[in-house]
């Protein structure tokens, strides 16, 4: 395999080839943290896909003028169009299809995961992610990720700040989760150190990230492993995938109850605690549960702390 790495194989060395989600990821997949299995198409990988038009791209991004949305807009159109339209090699669609068979899942999650070791060089929500992708339509899928990279703000922001980082591209089993939300390994606020804040809501965690309910809270002492207090708020709405229409679907809710049992939130919290002890820095993970099972989904640091994470 010379283009894709199983996250088992992957490691924080990685970065510069697999992307800074998928190195850390695949460090916790490794020391056995459950995590939805995958593989990565490494940016070599990318650049290999792209090769044949590389150098039209440069050409139409060094004439961008980033004073007229105009221009920025149809010049990003014409290099997506390109992308969405190019034709990869046999031998990198073979080894993509082969690491794809080897997951046995239905469907996967295809986003972008970005190579640079800063944090500040991606933002969230700006490139594409494809839910509900089996393997009849992976390949395209993963050419629409990809443009996405060069959608007009992303380009934008790239030359404004001379970014040359590149993407790699994460492909994950996709897990239907019951709960999920967040977790800091210190409070977000106060920045109390001996605390585990968690916010969470039914169904899938964007719910709590996007800002679309107030999430139940729940602090867990570090030294003691214990609640400290919590506070369940009315949920509105659920984010929840359908799986008939293939699609992320809004729920309308009107739900007191707690969405996070005590027991669960203290694993939260010892998932949280692990991956900081591990890292030794602050961190704060995504999480979701799906059956019985608690799901590590992303981990980043707490940029005010540590922006270089």
């Amino acid at each position: 395999m010379n283009y894709t790495y199983r996250l088992d194989e992957i490691n924080l060395n990685m970065i510069s080839v697999v992307g800074r989600k998928s190195a850390y990821l695949g460090e916790l997949y490794k020391m056995g943290f459950d995590i939805p299995s995958g593989f990565v198409i490494s940016s070599a990988g990318v650049n290999e896909i792209l090769k044949d038009i590389q150098s039209d791209i440069n050409s139409i991004l060094s004439s961008v003028n980033l004073n007229n949305q105009s221009d920025l807009e149809k010049k990003s159109g014409i290099i997506r169009s390109l992308i969405l339209n190019s034709k990869i090699s046999e031998e990198i669609e073979e080894e993509i299809l082969e690491r794809f068979n080897s997951l046995n899942s239905r469907y996967v999650a295809v986003r972008a995961t970005v190579t640079s070791p800063l944090s500040g060089s991606s933002f969230a929500g700006e490139y594409e992610t494809d839910l509900f992708v089996t393997r009849d339509n992976l390949i395209e899928s993963i050419k629409r990720v990809i443009a996405s990279y060069y959608s007009p703000r992303a380009i934008a922001y790239r030359l404004l700040n001379q970014d040359n980082s590149g993407i790699a591209i994460l492909i994950q089993n996709m897990i239907n989760p019951t709960v999920a939300g967040t977790a800091f390994s210190l409070h977000p606020v106060t920045e109390e150190p001996d605390y585990v804040f968690i916010e969470s809501a039914f169904g899938l965690g964007e719910s709590v990230t996007k800002g679309l309910v107030t999430p139940d809270q729940y602090i867990i002492s570090k030294a003691t492993r214990s609640l400290v207090s919590k506070r369940i708020s009315k949920k509105v709405v659920k984010l929840v995938y359908d799986y008939e229409e293939k699609r992320i679907k809004t729920i309308d809710i009107q739900d007191n109850s707690e969405s996070l049992k005590e027991r669960d939130a203290i694993k939260v919290a010892n998932m949280t605690i692990a991956v900081e002890e591990i890292f030794k820095r602050n961190v704060n993970i995504e999480w979701a549960i799906d059956g019985n099972k608690l799901y590590l989904l992303e981990v980043r640091g707490v940029r005010k702390i540590y922006p270089e994470v």
